[in-house]
């Protein structure tokens, strides 16, 4: 049906067309052949009934003499004429015209003497004029009563219509062929090329063609829209795979520094506890193989606090302590390790899932990270509070600042991804980043996350 759809909108555009040309051509000849009906009738009456009024009154008349001149004239429709247009006579056998109704004087043009008596005929003039004409014989057959009605006159609009009405019909075939080829080329045509553009299309990769095609304005805005679509969908498979990548970057630096760390620690000092452990299984006296085993006991004890505290910063314990004891206790070793002061305000009505607990204390410590690393800071605090059904974490620093406008991806991509690791994981979480920073005077950090009432203090 579907497949068909096209075809039958065509005929269904057509055939209304065409019926109604059929319909008024049927109901014109109907229309014409009514009139000449009606026509033949009234002449075929007119003619018989005048020509039977004068024989009746020349019978009466004493020694059945001819009618005179003013006897005649006073029948009315030798003066006004009949009531279609037309007109009336009184003929000889030879054709001559005795009297007539105005308008007679065409009887030259259309006499015959071959016409039928008693029945009306349709007569053409020299002009091509039609006519409908009787002719009736008065008494002794001298004289003919001959009634005529000109078509031009009583059917002249319509006859002229009737003429015309095959001009017409052509020319609305002529507008329908034009207006079906316009559908087909402005909207069809343009429909189906498309339809092709999108089947070939690999969302994501491609970009459909910019170049505006001769159709009507909705399939232009539809290709606009298509083409808005495929730049979207390009743009976020681009974004996805410099995601992937960051990602795999991010993945494979952390596993190079918890290499190094390993090398550089904790492998060294078992080297060293094994080492010990040698040593002292070759001392000669009992005071030394005791002293090699404290060494290598050290060593062990600084390995398991080296690993423990590698295991902490990679999944923090603290999380479960709760939000207050979580940032504020982060905050303390950040500042033991950053050498600066850091303070954390925490309200104590606040309460965050583990999840988001987790997002601000990452977010916490790339943020002194960075403040440290690039801005240069000295000092830094932080707050975290209800406001308006939203829960704001803000941390501002002393830094020398930078300028906010910079676009995020432009910096993950120069590989400074520490604002863009932070705006990702808002996302995450439904939340909002905003930065605001001026340079020269520090920098503030503010985390808006929706407070749900799940979140909701009991």
């Amino acid at each position: 049906m579907r497949r068909h759809l096209l075809l039958i909108l065509i005929f269904a555009i057509l055939l209304p067309a065409f019926a109604v040309l059929i319909v008024s051509g049927i109901g014109l000849l109907h229309h014409e052949w009514a009139m000449e009906s009606v026509a033949r009738s009234y002449v075929q009456d007119m003619a018989e009934n005048l020509a039977t009024r004068l024989a009746g009154i020349e019978a009466r008349r004493w020694g059945g003499s001819d009618l005179t001149s003013l006897e005649i004239r006073s029948f009315r429709v030798f003066t006004w004429g009949p009531s279609l247009p037309g007109w009336v006579a009184l003929v000889a056998t030879d054709g001559r015209v005795l009297f007539s109704s105005p308008g007679g004087s065409n009887l030259a043009q259309i006499w015959r003497p071959d016409l039928p008596l008693g029945r009306a005929v349709e007569v053409k003039n020299e002009e091509g004029d039609l006519y409908t004409i009787a002719v009736y014989p008065v008494s002794g057959g001298d004289r003919f009563v001959v009634a005529a009605v000109a078509w031009d006159q009583l059917l002249g609009p319509l006859v002229r219509v009737g003429r015309l009405w095959t001009l017409l019909a052509l020319f609305m075939s002529v507008g329908i062929l034009l207006a079906l080829w316009a559908l087909w080329t402005w909207l069809i045509v343009p429909l189906r090329e498309l339809v092709a553009e999108i089947e070939i299309l690999r969302w994501g990769k491609d970009l459909p063609s910019s170049a505006e095609p001769l159709a009507v304005g909705e399939i232009g805005s539809l290709r606009r829209v298509l083409s808005k679509l495929a730049r979207g969908a390009v743009e976020r498979t681009a974004l996805r795979n410099r995601y992937v990548n960051d990602i795999v970057r991010v993945q494979e630096g952390e596993k190079s520094r918890i290499a190094r760390e390993l090398h550089d620690g904790p492998i060294q000092n078992v080297t060293a506890m094994i080492q010990q452990v040698r040593l002292s299984r070759m001392a000669g006296g009992e005071e030394e193989t005791r002293r090699h085993l404290a060494l290598a006991e050290e060593t062990a004890q600084l390995v398991v606090r080296e690993l423990r505290e590698m295991c902490d910063e990679l999944s923090p314990p603290w999380i479960d302590l709760g939000l207050e004891q979580a940032m504020s206790g982060l905050a303390n070793r950040l500042s033991r390790h950053y050498n600066i002061p850091i303070t954390m305000e925490v309200d104590d009505s606040v309460e965050l899932s583990h999840e988001k607990l987790l997002s601000l204390f990452r977010i916490f410590q790339e943020g002194v990270s960075n403040a440290v690393r690039h801005g240069k800071a000295t000092a830094m605090e932080g707050h975290i509070f209800r406001r308006g059904g939203s829960i704001l974490f803000e941390f501002e620093d002393n830094g020398r600042g930078f300028d906010p406008s910079m676009n995020y991806e432009t910096l993950r991509i120069s590989g400074h991804r520490g604002l863009a690791n932070m705006l990702e994981r808002m996302m995450l979480i439904g939340g909002k980043l905003e930065v605001t920073s001026v340079p020269g005077e520090g920098t503030l950090v503010r985390c808006i996350i929706p407070e749900t009432e799940e979140e909701m203090p009991l």
